[in-house]
Order: structure tokens, then sequence, then C-alpha cells
């Protein structure tokens, strides 16, 4: 049984939180999920964001994503200094890591900004397994969140944590049951 685990992040500058999360599902479920995602694309060929969501949209989202196996781990890191997001971004991922790895997660895919950012997260990545936070049996991969879908359930998940954040959990009740958040104290 191959664990794998999309991530994506969300930003709270208003309210200094930085949130990185992962949605563990068994690969050979990764396809209904996937499935389950396309039927949430406003229009054929664009993809679902979060934040270019109404909130109708939102909850059907996190009630479609609540029926899939999936597990969800986030990390909220606080607080952000909004001149050193990139070190927000590498503690929370550090932190998110570390518990895909003790959860036996295999693969791990992290949406592609660019170049020169992908080299940072692999960069820290390698840094994260030298200090031995994570092994090397834990693969992390860049996608585009036009070819893989299951970058828009990551995305959907930051963003309902990011709502509840924001003063508006009700995203965030739904898909509760399958949710473990670990906060961070940022420096």
């Amino acid at each position: 049984m191959k664990w794998v685990a999309p991530v994506d992040e969300s930003i709270r500058i208003d309210d200094r939180v930085y949130i990185t999360a992962a949605c563990a599902l068994e690969d050979m479920n990764a396809s209904t999920a996937r499935a389950t995602m396309r039927e949430l694309e406003p229009r054929p060929g664009r993809r679902f964001h979060w934040h270019d969501r109404k909130p109708a949209d939102r909850l059907a989202a996190v009630q479609a994503i609540a029926q899939l196996p999936t597990l969800h781990v986030v990390t909220i890191g606080a607080p952000i200094d909004t001149r050193r997001q990139e070190r927000a971004r590498r503690q929370c991922l550090e932190a998110l890591l570390f518990h895909l790895d003790a959860a036996g997660v295999e693969q791990v895919w992290l949406e592609t900004r660019n170049a020169t950012a992908d080299r940072r997260d692999i960069a820290a990545i390698d840094r994260f397994r030298a200090r031995q936070i994570i092994g090397h049996s834990i693969r992390v991969d860049h996608a585009r969140p036009s070819a893989e879908p299951l970058l828009w359930l990551a995305d959907a998940v930051a963003g309902a944590v990011s709502a509840a954040e924001g003063g508006d959990p009700t995203y965030r009740a739904v898909i509760a049951p399958m949710l473990t958040e670990h906060r961070i104290q940022l420096d």
C-alpha cells in the first residue's frame, strides 16, 4: 500500500498566518480523487482554485472532499513576518514533511511555482534530510495544478483552514473528522 500526498499552501497576511496542507491518500484511490476534483472544474479545462470560487462552490468542494478516503495534515505557522515568507514556507514545510514521513507517505507533490522557487524547495528538502528530519524514503516532487488535480484537493483544504483562521469555520467543520492540525511558532 503506497501513500501519496499533494501539498499546497495559503497565506493570511492580515492574520500573519502561513498554512501548508497535505491530503494523504492511498495511491489506489488517487484516480477517484482526481475524478472528484475534476467534477469541481468551473468549466472544462479550468482548474478549481479556492480563491476564485464563491462560497457555495467552496462548500460543495469540501463536501465532495469529505467523501474521499483522505487524511488531511496541516501546519499552521504564526506569526509570519511578511518580509520572510520563504522562511515561513520552509518552516511549515519542514513540520509537514516530518509528519508525512512519520505516517509512511512515500510520494509528495508540491505545486510548482517557478524554477528558482522550486530549486529553493529542493535545497530545503535536502537540508531536512541532512538534519534527519525526514528520511530518504519520502519522495518530494513538483507538479503543475493544470496537470495534477490532486493539487486542487490540497488547495481546497488549505483554503478551508485559512478561512477558519480568518473567522469562518464553516468549511473546516466539514472536513474536521479527517483533519489533523499542527501549530508551529515561526521565528
